[in-house]
């Protein structure tokens, strides 16, 4: 059951609450048609939650919302900094792994899913985001450490959602790259090693090796601890 509540925070979203729901951007995409922009759909626990690549995450215990925006925006770039620039406010210092997972201490703590949905136009984006609040296989949890009110970092998210989407977006990539776990780094892409050059204006990967130089849309990487690059 979806309830809509009186969020102790913020006025410029409306806000509800999914005791349990199977996904919150599922809903969401099933459902765009009956919430206005700004919309937020909290759960406290989601069974069927999806990654890229239609990863599984099943949480009872994280932060887990999504957001449904009906203009639309660089939110691929927006959202995981903004996330990155809130945390900082409780002195958590992470970094972004290209395109947008959320890193901390070289573990992932967050990742973000964004869907846009078409009908022969732009219709609305929703942007799924889910932050580990205990530690699992191979992520990091920030409950164990920090007191951290789940409201006040949703919150502390939105807030700089708005602020970024209204900076000039030079300056929103300048930020970014500031904040990038990849570039000047070396990564296995498709099988292959590549060095990061940078990230250009539209949030594309631009990637070399002896051999090529790639300009990436979207995709899988993994980052090699190796050399840099010659």
């Amino acid at each position: 059951m979806i309830k809509k509540i009186n969020f102790p925070y913020s006025s410029n979203y409306s806000f509800y609450l999914a005791d349990e729901i199977d996904s919150t951007n599922t809903y969401f995409k099933n459902n765009y048609n009956e919430y206005s922009d700004n919309s937020v759909l909290i759960a406290l626990k989601q069974t069927n939650g999806r990654g890229r690549y239609n990863r599984r995450w099943e949480s009872d215990n994280d932060l887990i919302f999504s957001i449904l925006k009906k203009e639309n925006d660089n939110y691929q770039i927006i959202i995981p900094l903004a996330i990155t620039l809130a945390l900082k406010n409780y002195d958590i210092n992470t970094l972004i792994k290209w395109p947008n997972d959320i890193y901390l201490n070289n573990l992932k703590l967050s990742g973000i899913l964004i869907e846009d949905v078409y009908l022969n136009k732009f219709i609305s984006s929703i942007i799924g985001i889910g932050i580990n609040y205990s530690d699992k296989p191979n992520v990091l949890g920030i409950g164990l450490n920090k007191d951290i009110d789940k409201y006040d970092l949703i919150n502390q998210i939105l807030n700089k959602i708005d602020y970024l989407t209204n900076l000039d977006f030079k300056l929103v990539m300048d930020l970014y790259k500031e904040y990038s776990f990849v570039i000047g780094k070396n990564i296995i892409y498709k099988g292959k090693e590549y060095y990061v050059l940078d990230i250009d204006t539209n949030g594309h990967l631009i990637i070399k090796n002896d051999k090529e130089i790639l300009n990436i849309n979207s995709d899988e990487i993994n980052i090699k601890e190796a050399m840099i690059w010659k």
